[in-house]
């Protein structure tokens, strides 16, 4: 996961897609634009008989070199531009090109990856932006160097929500204690942890974990107060990851409570 701050000092978390995920996706494209130039020729062979017999050679070569131009580098940079950063084989595995500061792209970048990408991803067969983005740490390719992008994943797997209730001997101190300094990174390795522990908790993965929690617990305390009274840290972990959902879900219901009421009062007249 790589965390970009916008203009607007915006905190976007936006993963980078793989070089795997990358190439299957501009394989599927590069099968379509072939099936399109291929129509093309089949095309412009049906209609003009026997025009292809008699055109003079360097006509010939003209009109296929403007055919691969218009389907490997015309195409894919309109496609591109419209689509604000997608292509069919991106759509299908959800990936997206953005800028570095995670914007949309636009008829620059495209160009400029277009551009490059043709004799990148097409003369090279595929094994320059491989190595490419083997060596990077964001799976850039060299028209993404040049034009300051990178491919991303918008298709992320649903997370079910963990419903860990607070331990009931430690029910009383969460409601009076003070949770909302808890630093983002420490509360997302908290979740992960005891994410692992309802899913792969058993065994001689147990120990582990429950070294990790006393570690996780040492680095939370100074962020809690008043401090907790005497238990596990597995359970001071539950308690205060379970009161911060609470806490959350109450303030969302009366945002939307206040929210419904000022709908009522704006749609019943006299407005007042």
């Amino acid at each position: 996961m790589r965390t970009v701050i916008t203009g607007e000092a915006v905190r976007l978390e936006l993963p980078p897609a793989s070089v795997a995920v990358r190439g299957t996706s501009l394989l599927i494209d590069l099968v379509i634009y072939v099936l399109i130039y291929i129509g093309i020729q089949l095309l412009f062979g049906y209609y003009s008989g026997q025009i292809f017999q008699t055109m003079d050679p360097a006509m010939y070569a003209a009109f296929s070199l403007s055919t691969v131009v218009l389907c490997f580098v015309i195409l894919p940079i309109t496609i591109e531009t419209l689509s604000r950063g997608r292509s069919v084989g991106r759509l299908i595995m959800g990936v997206r090109i953005v800028r570095d500061d995670g914007g949309t792209v636009r008829l620059r970048h495209a160009l400029i990856r277009g551009l490059i990408g043709f004799p990148e991803n097409f003369l090279s067969f595929g094994v320059l932006p491989l190595f490419c983005g083997m060596i990077n740490a964001r799976g850039k390719r060299l028209g993404d160097m040049a034009a300051g992008t990178y491919g991303i994943l918008v298709r992320q797997p649903k997370v079910k929500p963990m419903m860990l209730p607070v331990p009931q001997h430690l029910t009383s101190w969460t409601q009076i204690a003070d949770l909302g300094r808890i630093p983002d990174r420490l509360a997302l390795r908290i979740s992960r942890l005891l994410r692992r522990m309802e899913t792969t908790g058993r065994g001689d993965n147990l120990g582990v974990l429950h070294r990790t929690a006393d570690q996780l617990a040492d680095q939370l305390r100074p962020h809690i107060s008043p401090p907790p009274p005497p238990s596990s840290s597995m359970d001071f972990l539950i308690a205060v990851m379970a009161e911060r959902r609470n806490r959350e879900y109450r303030r969302l219901r009366r945002q939307q409570e206040r929210t419904g009421e000022l709908s009522r009062r704006l749609h019943t007249l006299p407005y007042s």
